[in-house]
């Protein structure tokens, strides 16, 4: 679990014990997610910003391949272990939450293969690379739509694109 999230699990613990009230479950997956969304919040506006740079040809090939290795991949990849780690004590929100998982995994392996077909030069991987990731952005607004539905009736949001405090 990332450091940001168990600081949140703690103070939720903390928070019950000391009779603040039992923390309901979805209240807890929701404060748990809050600060991964912040981070993948800024790795979405990050990749928007590059793919707005290419499409003006305001960057080259270099630059592009050098910020999918050294920054957008590694993030993904940090991102999709972070979901990962989550574990919800919410049986409603089990199977919403792997679509969450799985959807980061692939975004994840989009940005690596992405990488690995500039590299190479390979057209049609770069190409079904770019399809991987546009899927794996519906199958992350399939999630959000079914987590918020599934938090609704607590009166609960979980942001896909918080601010950073």
């Amino acid at each position: 679990m990332r450091p940001l999230a168990r600081i949140a699990a703690l103070a939720l613990f903390i928070l019950a014990c000391a009779g603040g009230g039992e923390v309901e479950p979805a209240q807890a997956y929701v404060t748990a997610l809050q600060p991964v969304m912040t981070e993948n919040a800024a790795l979405a506006q990050r990749f928007l910003t590059e793919a707005s740079r290419i499409k003006k040809q305001e960057t080259d090939g270099a630059a592009l391949a050098e910020l999918l290795a050294k920054e957008l991949s590694p993030a993904a990849d940090k991102l999709a272990r972070d979901a990962a780690a989550v574990e919800p004590n919410d049986p409603r929100i089990t199977d919403a939450h792997a679509l969450l998982v799985k959807a980061w995994a692939d975004r994840a392996a989009a940005y690596a293969a992405m990488r690995d077909a500039w590299a190479a030069g390979d057209v049609a991987a770069w190409d079904a690379a770019v399809k991987k990731n546009t899927q794996a952005k519906l199958d992350e607004e399939s999630y959000f739509a079914t987590i918020n539905a599934l938090l609704a009736p607590d009166e609960l949001v979980l942001e896909q694109y918080p601010r950073a405090p």
